[in-house]
């Protein structure tokens, strides 16, 4: 009879693990210190990334030093890096070692946040920072909100509150009003809520970018009959 081959651990013994660990935040570091030196992008076309990186499902894994000489290589070589200093494009911040450290213990301690029960103390302190912010941003006792991994979702979140606090969770003869200079993130939330494209109106801004009030006021008069 066969002895039976076991499948190699998923985990690492505790030296392997303090050693990824050390290159990656070795990585980090070189990262932040030469990125004000460096260009800020590094994109290049599909073709050449393809040739370096598209290859058969791998029958075995790699080490993991081999996979994060790749990276460096072949992959973090090839983005526009949002975190540069002269980086002037869209909207992701740029964060810091810091914030990168609090997510790798988010991550390692794998917090899940989903219900009270699971994670009490992570919750809490979303309720303080959250607090924090309302006190900075002077708003009202009793304002709260809610960490979203960024601005798309927020815009899905806020508008998915609104329409159940207005609408009790219905949509039909609703319409929702922007302006020309609003995120196209807008309309997709409202598509993933259910909204049909004409239920979408989109109102010229002013030449300081803002939306109108009295154009606004002019448009909802006939969707208010």
């Amino acid at each position: 009879m066969e002895k039976e081959t076991l499948e190699p651990p998923l985990t690492l013994p505790a030296e392997a693990m303090r050693a990824l660990g050390y290159r990656v935040v070795d990585m980090l570091v070189a990262h932040t210190e030469t990125l004000p030196a460096r260009p800020v992008s590094g994109v290049a076309p599909r073709a050449e990334v393809e040739e370096k990186l598209w290859e058969p499902l791998p029958e075995e894994g790699a080490p993991p030093e081999v996979l994060l000489e790749q990276l460096e290589r072949d992959v973090f070589a090839h983005v526009s890096h949002v975190d540069h200093p002269r980086f002037f494009a869209y909207i992701p911040g740029p964060g810091n070692f810091v914030s990168v450290m609090a997510e790798a213990l988010a991550a390692g301690f794998n917090v899940f946040a989903g219900t009270w029960i699971g994670a009490a103390g992570p919750s809490m302190l979303e309720l303080v920072t959250v607090d924090w912010l309302r006190q900075l941003c002077e708003m009202p006792e009793g304002a709260g909100g809610l960490f979203v991994s960024g601005g798309s979702v927020a815009n899905l979140t806020a508008l998915g509150a609104a329409r159940h606090a207005k609408l009790g969770d219905r949509k039909e003869g609703a319409i929702a009003y922007c302006s020309d200079q609003t995120h196209s993130a807008v309309a997709r939330a409202l598509h993933v809520l259910g909204f049909a494209p004409g239920q979408l109106r989109t109102l010229p801004a002013d030449a300081y970018f803002r939306l109108d009030l009295n154009t606004l006021r002019q448009a909802g008069l006939p969707d208010r009959r």
